[in-house]
């Protein structure tokens, strides 16, 4: 305690004896960074007055860098002959340069997400960052116990893996969603939304339900939704909110309720084809180039047309991948449905990454993954794509859903990625190598299987990608026969083929914000598209679809 105190004494000293002695600061005489050669632009200067403000600055700039695990100051009085003087010295330790090599989740079975490219730059600093956003993901899907813990762990050729070991907690999920005053969108829940997949039995049975994962961002969520759906139909002055009494959240052991407060107030005449609208409008605008599309309503004056503010038409500008090690820019460019120079329609760049995750050569891509710079001057509209590569090898282990006379063998398969080499179809990045072998019953479909009852397998085969359509999806495997490799190849072709016909463009346009305009202040609803005509039989035809994939998967 004694030397805690000295050591504040002294820091306030720093900066109250300048200020307060009749004679002038020492003057700067040196200042040196030992234990690294960068370049480096500091306030302390030589023949500058000592100023502990400035020193502090300098501190926090050395910092900011995020270069160096240890930094501190000292300072040593000078004299020069002439007058006295200070020597500055920032005595930091640069942190090692590590390159990152895998990321390891343990256990790996809570659907976390972190993509991160290998030879990402690494640091305790940069780790411990992406441990706490782990964390904050487990949080959102109802684990608000979980802590994600790190760890650094030397790899080949100078390289480090990341070690995240995950502790769960307990798990909080939503039992009951409660109504004060209307309930008409009780269905139209989302993120709390409890879904029944057996029903009960009275007095015997509650059934089987699947109940939603708790966190405040889920509630935050489908109260904005709910709220978005009342203006969307109307109710522009609607109120929902969580329950203002003691208890709106109610959270006992692993289980909560919440309560919603929703009151739809007076309904304004709303055209209930204005979403429609509006979204038809969008897309014409899309396929002219403009990227800037914006609605507003007056509800005061609901007859007339909603106002709607364009910006200005684009072109594609230049397209750059990041990420991509082992595969070529024309190999990914052949899945894209734009061109550089064309006119930038933003549905066909959605599309395009769609098409991009179907050919599983990365990890899922998302809207955080692509980033659109306009520039308003030439027009042209830059658009950069970060991928991350899946792992270069995998094992599976399959086997029959029920008796293997019903549903096909058992198999235990070791794949991998062959290395970067040859271009087009003789583009090895695009082949995977399979060792196996097959357990073999007696089969629904012997056609697709080889007559022995243990047959070990070596496969080469190129995966299906949409760009390059008839050229990939194939598979040969000597010890099937030809027979299996022709129709695993037209059945391949067939589902990734039929597949985004079937589902349609779910989940491919975004929504559309539109501003409200009330007496009491503006709001905004959200028009959601449209889902596809016949979506339940759509449905079912992407399970049959995807069943039918399983038939020529090795």
């Amino acid at each position: 305690m004694i030397g805690l105190c000295r050591n504040l004494i002294a820091f306030a000293l720093l900066f109250i004896c300048p200020a307060l002695a009749d004679e002038p600061a020492p003057r700067v005489t040196c200042v040196t960074v030992p234990g690294t050669a960068l370049q480096v632009k500091l306030a302390t200067q030589v023949g500058q007055s000592y100023d502990a403000r400035t020193v502090a600055r300098d501190l926090r700039y050395l910092w900011s860098l995020g270069r160096f695990e240890d930094i501190h100051v000292e300072t040593a009085a000078q004299n020069d002959g002439v007058a006295d003087g200070v020597a500055v010295v920032f005595r930091a330790t640069v942190s090692p340069h590590l390159l990152l090599h895998e990321i390891r989740i343990e256990p790996g079975t809570y659907g976390l997400e972190i993509k991160l490219p290998e030879a990402t730059p690494m640091d305790p600093l940069r780790a411990h960052q992406i441990a706490m956003d782990a964390q904050r993901q487990l949080q959102q899907e109802g684990y608000p116990n979980a802590r994600v813990h790190y760890e650094l762990a030397p790899a080949a050729r100078g390289e480090v893996d990341l070690k995240l070991t995950v502790d769960i907690g307990h798990a909080i999920r939503v039992k009951e969603v409660r109504f004060e005053g209307d309930s008409t969108f009780r269905r139209n829940l989302q993120a709390l939304r409890i879904r029944r997949l057996l029903p009960g039995v009275p007095y015997i049975w509650s059934g089987w339900r699947l109940l939603p994962s708790y966190s405040p961002e889920a509630v935050d969520h489908d109260v904005a939704h709910l709220h978005s759906l009342y203006v969307a139909r109307g109710f522009c002055d609607a109120e929902v909110h969580l329950s203002a009494r003691p208890g709106a959240v109610d959270i006992r052991g692993t289980t909560a309720r919440v309560s919603i407060v929703a009151h739809p107030g007076p309904r304004y005449p709303i055209d209930p084809g204005l979403c429609s609208t509006l979204l038809a409008e969008r897309r014409e605008a899309q396929r002219r180039g403009i990227l800037d599309f914006s609605a507003r309503l007056d509800a005061a004056h609901p007859d007339d047309a909603p106002r709607i503010d364009l910006g200005r038409p684009y072109r594609v500008g230049r397209i750059e991948f990041t990420g991509n090690y082992h595969y070529r820019d024309a190999a990914i460019r052949g899945n894209l449905l734009i061109e550089e120079g064309a006119i930038f329609d933003g549905q066909l760049l959605r599309q395009s990454i769609a098409r991009l995750n179907r050919a599983m050569l990365f990890d899922t891509i998302d809207t955080k993954q692509v980033v659109v710079e306009p520039d308003e001057k030439n027009g042209f509209a830059r658009v950069t794509v970060h991928l991350t590569e899946r792992k270069r090898g995998s094992w599976r282990l399959s086997g029959p859903v029920g008796p293997m006379s019903l549903a096909g063998p058992l198999e235990a398969s070791l794949n991998a990625r062959l290395p970067p080499w040859g271009r087009g179809l003789l583009e090895l990045s695009t082949y995977t190598a399979a060792v196996g072998i097959f357990a073999f019953g007696r089969p629904l479909l012997p056609i697709l299987n080889a007559p022995k009852r243990f047959t070990p397998i070596l496969a080469l085969g190129r995966p299906f990608t949409p760009g390059e359509g008839w050229k990939s999806g194939f598979t040969f495997a000597p010890q099937l026969g030809w027979r299996y490799t022709a129709i695993a190849y037209g059945t391949t072709q067939l589902q990734q083929r039929l597949l985004p016909l079937v589902s349609g463009e779910r989940g491919i346009a975004p929504e559309l914000t539109v501003t409200v305009g009330r007496p009491d202040g503006d709001t905004v609803m959200s028009c959601e598209p449209p889902k596809p005509r016949l979506d339940p039989l759509r449905f079912a035809g992407s399970m049959a679809l995807h069943f039918l994939g399983t038939l020529a998967s090795i």
